[in-house]
C-alpha cells in the first residue's frame, strides 16, 4: 500500500441541515499537486476541514494509508498530516521561531525538552521557507507574505508528509503570491510532499497544480490535469460564467475579464 495514501470516500456533509457536500468521492494522487477550485460555498474548505478532522462527515469516510482517519489520534495523525489554514491565529509578539517551534508539538514528550533533532527541524523549516532572516521578528512586525511563509515553515517542522494549504494567496499581493506558490510547488518536487489545497484563482491552479478538482454545489464536477479539464463548459457549470480558454505554449488560461 502507497505510503501516505489519502481516499476520500463518499463523503456527504451538512450545516444545520443545509446540504453541503454530497458523496464526493476522489484519491489524492500521492507525491502531487493537488487543487480543489469552484465557486463560493460549492464545498471546496468544508472539504479539506472534513480531510483534516476539524470536521467529522455525516456519512462516508477519509482513508490514510487505508486507516478511516476518525479513528486515528489528533497527534499521530499531526505527524502525517501538516495544515495551513486560511485565518491563521498567534500572538503578535511571538517570535517567528518559537511559531515554526509549535510545528514540533507532535513529536514532543512530557519527559524531555526540545531535543537537537527538533532544533535542527525548526532551522531546516525556516530555510525551507526562506525566512531565517526574520528568525527573532515578532509576528506583529510581519507583512502578510512574510507571516504565511512562517506559518507555512511550522506545518513543515512537523515533518508530515501531507501539505493541505487552505486559499494560501488570500490577502497576499501578487508578489507575496507567486513567492508563496512557488515554493509550494518547489517543496513538492524536491521532498516529494502530497499537496492539496484550495485556490480561487483558475490560472494558479492550472500553473501550479498536477491536477484540479471542480467541485459544483457539494459535488465532484471535473477531476483531471488542468490542461484536460479547464474548459469553457466547465468553467460555465462551476461558476455560471461564460470564460474563453486559451492556449498558449501547450498550457491553458483564461484570460482576465
Amino acid at each position: 500500500m502507497a505510503n501516505n495514501r489519502l481516499i476520500v470516500e463518499n463523503i456527504s456533509f451538512s450545516y444545520g441541515g443545509r446540504p453541503v457536500l454530497r458523496g464526493v468521492s476522489f484519491e489524492v494522487k500521492t507525491g502531487k499537486v493537488t487543487t480543489l477550485i469552484g465557486a463560493n460555498a460549492c464545498g471546496k474548505t468544508t472539504l479539506l476541514l472534513l480531510m483534516t478532522k476539524n470536521l467529522k462527515p455525516d456519512g462516508g469516510r477519509v482513508l490514510l494509508d487505508g486507516r478511516d482517519i476518525a479513528g486515528i489520534r489528533l497527534r499521530d495523525f499531526a505527524r502525517k498530516a501538516a495544515v495551513v489554514h486560511q485565518k491563521t491565529a498567534a500572538p503578535d509578539d511571538l517570535s517567528v521561531e518559537k511559531l515554526v517551534a509549535y510545528g514540533r508539538t507532535p513529536h514532543a514528550s512530557a519527559l524531555r525538552g526540545r531535543t537537537a533533532a527538533d532544533r535542527e527541524m525548526i532551522a531546516w523549516a525556516m530555510k525551507a521557507a526562506g525566512i531565517t532572516d526574520i528568525a527573532a521578528q515578532p509576528l506583529g512586525a510581519l507583512s502578510g507574505g512574510q507571516r504565511q511563509l512562517a506559518f507555512i515553515a511550522m506545518a513543515l517542522a512537523q515533518g508530515a508528509k501531507l501539505l493541505f494549504l487552505d486559499e494560501p494567496t488570500t490577502f497576499l499581493d501578487i508578489r507575496y503570491q507567486v513567492e508563496t506558490l512557488r515554493l509550494i510547488r518547489e517543496l513538492n518536487a524536491r521532498l516529494g510532499l502530497t499537496v492539496l489545497m484550495v485556490l480561487h484563482d483558475i490560472n494558479q491552479a492550472i500553473v501550479y497544480s498536477d491536477e484540479v478538482i471542480g467541485l459544483k454545489d457539494g459535488s465532484v464536477l471535473t477531476r483531471g490535469a488542468p490542461g484536460e479539464v479547464i474548459t469553457e463548459d466547465a468553467l460555465f457549470a462551476m461558476y455560471g460564467l461564460r470564460l474563453p480558454v486559451r492556449e498558449d505554449g501547450g498550457r491553458v488560461w483564461v484570460p482576465p475579464v
